[in-house]
């Protein structure tokens, strides 16, 4: 009798864990949501791919292994499963690709930072055509024309 009240107690510290940590989770994704809408979309979209082409691939083994090839059922599970996992390969290539491609601030940080070693300064401002073009010609040594 003991050994099964210990259990119980075990799977409810596990369950209340459990809990917690999806809860934590939903934070975390409505925070990223907030934040970076596309990004944690990707994320998930990279995740839940992983998830399906495992189950798949677990699918497709035991249909292969153990299932009777001789069924009518067999060529649309067995290839069904295969074309799962090569939809989720495109979906995490993709996903991947957002997640690893740098954020717009993380392009103008590397922008600022390739202007400060060349020694040139850069001026961020919303000028016509004319105006940023004077402003480079005056910069190379060349008189302005407008």
């Amino acid at each position: 009798m003991f050994g099964l009240y210990m259990l119980a107690i075990y799977l409810g510290v596990a369950i209340i864990g459990a809990g917690f940590v999806a809860l934590l989770v939903v934070v975390a994704l409505a925070v990223g949501l907030v934040t970076h809408p596309i990004r944690t979309l990707a994320l998930v979209f990279h995740k839940l791919a992983a998830l399906a082409a495992g189950l798949a691939l677990i699918l497709a083994l035991i249909v292969w292994f153990w299932y009777d090839h001789s069924k009518p059922d067999f060529v649309p599970c067995f290839w069904g499963s295969i074309g799962v996992i090569v939809a989720s390969i495109l979906i995490r290539t993709f996903a991947e690709w957002i997640l690893e491609r740098p954020t717009r601030a993380e392009r103008r940080a590397m922008k600022r930072a390739a202007a400060q070693e060349t020694g040139r300064v850069t001026m961020y401002m919303p000028v016509s055509e004319e105006v940023a073009a004077a402003f480079e010609s005056t910069r190379d040594g060349r008189r302005a024309s407008l």
